[in-house]
């Protein structure tokens, strides 16, 4: 598998495991009505505020929260807050490492990976699925060529 898919139904499967595995982490961390948890699962939804602010519309996203959106959609920020946590020793840091993860990780369970430059979802290469019938991110089956 290249990179963390969200583009075929096994990437999205594994995207919704790490997904609950983190809100589980961050829970047993911090609790379940952690503030922070809950706060930085929903914090990488900024950049579509900061979208909609122009266009009340999250699909195309406009060009200039681009890359916003797919900065704060990065697997690489939950790893900066985790490694800054273990620098500094820091539970409050782990706990928003873990709400951060889990948001990115639903987000490609449900096909929602980074945007285009013009602001579009990237689908991806529909991969062949059973019997030859290609599965789009949306999870309905694509028609076939030919």
């Amino acid at each position: 598998m290249r990179g963390w898919t969200w583009c075929t139904p096994r990437g999205r499967i594994l995207s919704g495991t790490v997904g609950a595995a983190a809100l589980y982490a961050g829970a047993r961390l911090d609790g379940p009505r952690s503030r922070v948890l809950w706060t930085s699962a929903v914090l990488p939804d900024l950049a579509l505020l900061h979208g909609i602010a122009a266009a009340p519309a999250f699909d195309p996203l406009p060009r200039y929260a681009v890359r916003s959106y797919n900065l704060l959609h990065s697997p690489g920020v939950p790893l900066l807050l985790l490694g800054t946590a273990r620098a500094l020793d820091s539970r409050p840091l782990r706990v928003a490492a873990c709400g951060w993860l889990a948001h990115i990780a639903v987000d490609r369970a449900f096909g929602y990976g980074p945007r285009a430059r013009d602001g579009s979802r990237i689908r991806g290469p529909a991969p062949a699925g059973p019997r030859g019938a290609a599965f789009s991110p949306t999870g309905r089956a694509a028609p076939s060529a030919g």
